[in-house]
């Protein structure tokens, strides 16, 4: 009983800590969110980024849709629309990528955010134990790039056994030799040992990196693992077996998603219609088993479109199965289960279902070697400060180029695979921290972990130096499956992993933590006490630590999905009963329909997906392009009154949306729309105790106020030119940013504005605005607000905003020419509660506005 009470309390401390730590992550995000808006025009990328084409100029038909625009649709996007005489449309449920999706350090925020569908697998009592309600989250992309804007960015291409396998199949066309020249296609390499390399190409679409930064320990267990007899080696190059500093999608440090890779440099093309928010409910299909358009809804209106060549489903390794399913192809019992008219019986929909399961909270504190508080792994404490966020705006470097989770891998081989053979079967992602160095705010909340689980195994080390090493299984033999709900097309579909269904595969994983165990023995980290984590998932307490038993129990417990569901639209020959599409990725028994995305893999590749993934989507292109070419083909003849003349088709310039009508973004109902767990509580729907209720009325207001264009959308955030050159002089001189901050150290003297959990077990920050626009001159009366200068500048304003004109500002810069366009301040202040409790005030005056935050 005891115990118990133990566990509570200690669930319950901790759970409150978290809680209290989210709307200062919150604050963070908004503060970076601003710096990226003021200083990082690379980021905002406003000329390039797509527009979302309008609903009601959408043609009637297309030559192909495209359903999906992730890892492989916005390739095919791309290839497809290099023939001028093919008018293609890309259907994406999801929005744009929002600018923080380029930071690398974030990318765990992501997982769980708006841009994410939140799958979650079925109730299991044989994994995910430890998961909230015993459910593994599945993060997939619901963004334009999808799962390639959220994922890690890292960029492996798989074994050459894999394909050949495929081939030995009856794949015809899928062998190693003939599908490297689609990596290399896809490829734009920046790491300079690799350019001049036959593996390797240069001048693709996906630009490969190292992250541009790195933390000590990551070079502490790469040493270790020659110690150990490993090479370091090019891990996509002629041989896989060895450790290799991480290739990853990253152009100039930040990530490369297919959308940014692919489509932005396309999205003006005139024959390429890209609708966001649609989410297609069915594929059409006729009486003659064609498929020959489909049916979506976008912001509550229906359309259907008919496509005159080919559908192509690259809705991802959940969705395309679920589709095939609504649209009336799959097993026709399940079909008739759920009340659908099944057109095609394909019992292989759905099936084959694969993911590269690994065991978490393996984790290894250290001692660090630094005395004079320098960090020698990734801290979120650290990591979250101004002199980071100024590295990183002005200077183009620092931590938040990081990525904590895998800076570093290995492919090993156990006991059960022969060395000989370079055919690894256990992938390690080494991560420079653990779970406890991020105070439970994004790796917790990624994997689901419960309450209890997190306590009881990090609570006691918060943010003491840890690094991990998570053992993956490459070639599961276990198979799970999806089903539908129902019927609805808005229902999440039914995820059944399976993990663990074969007993081997747990045999080979736990022999891989074995090899990890061995890896931390090596004197490079013993000189560095390298030790286990002490405590013990509670549910696994009664096996002695790091014995087999507890190992397995590990397993069962911290099951990690690495994000890569496959093989549910199996590609296969004719003679494979559970084969959906033929090799060259055409539906069975339907014309006018492809699947390409990782669900056609027939075995799931040994590592990462996402490289994969983007090599099936220019495959296809070639192979769509062939058929085609070849004639033989029956094109469903559309109404063509739908802009058919050339004036129409100009027309369509005008549609859509010019960068000169954009305003500057909605940054904070932006970031709190693409946080919303973050952000409950945050922006209220009514308040009768404040004067001003939300932000996001404020704001609105505002926005109602001043001269913001009709079209312009919070959700289409992207400012013109015209707005970016409002700041111009002060970034051609950003050492005005550091002189404030050098003037401001209040800012950080007591509290981390970044949301030190530590800080907020005795406070719960409070954020609040106001409206600063009293009175206007008649010049600023026709000026968007964004335009304006700052709020002080104003010759008229109302006794409650005195206190603005007292911000402190350096000696050195009140005399400057440029200093009335600066539209960034801080000014903090100590006060004492009404509960006698000190507090720390920030004032934070942005674009004419006035936010206020309580530590």
């Amino acid at each position: 009983m005891s115990t118990h009470t133990q566990y509570s309390i200690k669930t319950a401390v901790s759970s409150t800590r978290i809680l209290f730590g989210l709307l200062p992550g919150l604050g963070a995000l908004i503060l970076l969110r601003m710096a990226i808006h003021l200083y990082r025009p690379d980021i905002e990328d406003a000329e390039h980024r797509v527009r979302d084409y309008p609903f009601e100029n959408l043609y009637d038909c297309y030559d192909f849709i495209i359903v999906g625009a992730g890892s492989a649709g916005a390739v095919l996007a791309n290839r497809l629309s290099e023939n001028p005489n093919w008018n293609i449309l890309l259907l994406e449920a999801g929005q744009d990528e929002n600018v923080l999706a380029d930071i690398p350090v974030l990318f765990p925020a992501l997982q769980t955010s708006a841009i994410d569908w939140q799958f979650v697998t079925e109730p299991s009592d044989e994994y995910c134990l430890s998961m909230v309600d015993t459910r593994c989250k599945w993060p997939r992309g619901r963004v334009l790039g999808g799962s390639s804007t959220l994922n890690a960015m890292l960029y492996i291409r798989g074994n050459k056994r894999d394909y050949d396998n495929w081939a030995n199949m009856g794949n015809i066309g899928w062998s190693y030799d003939e599908i490297i020249k689609y990596f290399v296609k896809s490829e734009d390499m920046r790491i300079p040992e690799y350019q001049n390399n036959p593996y390797h190409g240069v001048g693709g679409p996906i630009s490969i990196e190292h992250f541009a930064y790195e933390q000590p320990i990551t070079g502490k267990i790469l040493e270790a693992s020659q110690q150990l007899g490993y090479k370091i080696i090019d891990a996509n190059g002629p041989s896989q077996t060895g450790f290799t500093r991480s290739h990853a999608t990253l152009r100039d440090g930040l990530r490369c998603s297919t959308a940014k890779g692919y489509l932005r440099p396309v999205s003006k093309r005139r024959n390429l219609h890209i609708s966001v928010h649609s989410l297609v409910e069915k594929i059409l299909i006729d009486e003659n088993r064609r498929a020959y358009g489909v049916k979506f809804v976008k912001r509550e209106q229906t359309k259907i479109i008919k496509a005159s060549r080919e559908v192509i489903l690259s809705a991802g390794s959940i969705q395309s199965p679920q589709l095939l399913m609504l649209s009336g192809i799959g097993d026709s019992e399940h079909l008739k289960e759920v009340g659908i008219y099944p057109i095609v019986n394909l019992p292989g929909v759905g099936k084959n279902l694969q993911d590269h399961v690994a065991m978490g909270g393996h984790s290894f504190l250290f001692d660090n070697p630094y005395n004079n508080g320098t960090d020698y792994c990734f801290n979120l404490n650290s990591v979250w400060s101004l002199g980071n966020l100024i590295d990183f705006a002005i200077n183009k470097k620092g931590s938040l180029y990081s990525m904590m989770e895998a800076e570093a891998m290995a492919f090993v081989n156990t006991k059960y695979q022969d060395p000989v053979e370079d055919y690894p079967d256990i992938q390690l992602f080494i991560a420079p921290t653990s779970d406890n160095m991020d105070g439970g705010l994004f790796g917790k909340r990624a994997n689901g972990l419960t309450d209890e689980t997190y306590a009881e195994l990090y609570e006691d080390i918060l943010f003491e130096p840890s690094f991990s090493i998570v053992p993956l299984l490459l070639r599961p033999k276990s198979r799970g499956y999806i089903k539908l709900k129902d019927g609805n097309p808005f229902s999440p579909p039914r995820i059944y992993a399976n993990y663990f269904e074969d007993p081997q595969d747990l045999k080979i994983l736990i022999e891989g933590a074995r090899i990890v165990q061995a890896l931390v023995q090596q004197p490079a980290l013993q000189a560095l006490n390298a030790r286990p984590n002490p405590h013990r998932n509670p549910g696994c307490t009664q096996h002695e630590l790091m014995s087999d038993e507890h190992l397995e129990c590990q397993a069962r417990h911290h099951s990690l999905t690495i994000y890569h569901p496959v093989g549910t639209c199996a590609m296969g020959s004719i003679d494979n009963h559970n084969a959906v599409v033929d090799p060259r990725l055409r539906v069975y028994g339907v014309k006018g329909l492809r699947v390409v995305d990782g669900s056609i893999m027939p075995t799931i590749v040994s590592g990462n997906t996402n490289a994969p993934i983007i090599m099936i989507g220019e495959k296809a292109a070639d192979m769509i392009k062939e058929d085609w070419m070849q004639g033989g083909i029956d094109i469903i003849q559309c109404d063509r009154k739908y802009k058919q003349n050339e004036e129409a088709i100009e027309a369509d310039s005008p549609n859509r949306i010019r960068l000169s009508q954009l305003g500057a973004p909605d940054i904070l109902n932006e970031t709190a729309s693409l946080f919303p767990e973050l952000s409950k509580g945050f922006l209220p729907t009514t308040n009768k105790r404040r004067s001003n209720t939300t932000l996001l009325t404020s704001l609105d207001n505002n926005r109602k106020k001043t001269s913001l264009p009709n079209s312009y959308n919070p959700i289409d955030h992207y400012h013109s030119s015209d707005v970016l050159n409002t700041y111009d002089e002060d970034r051609k001189n950003p050492k005005i940013l550091q002189s404030y901050s050098n003037k401001i150290p209040q800012y950080s003297f007591k509290s981390n504005p970044f949301g030190n959990t530590n800080i907020m077990k005795n406070s719960m920050p409070v954020y609040s605005s106001i409206n600063p626009f009293t009175e206007l001159t008649e010049r600023d009366k026709v000026r968007p607000f964004y335009a304006r200068k700052p709020y002080y500048k104003h010759k008229h304003q109302s006794n409650n905003h005195k206190s603005f004109s007292n911000i402190r500002k350096p000696q050195n810069v009140q005399n400057r020419p440029n200093e009335s366009k600066k539209k960034i301040y801080f000014k903090t202040e100590e006060v004492i509660s009404p509960k006698g409790r000190k507090e720390c005030k920030i004032w934070l005056y942005y674009d004419g506005m006035k936010y206020k935050v309580t530590i």
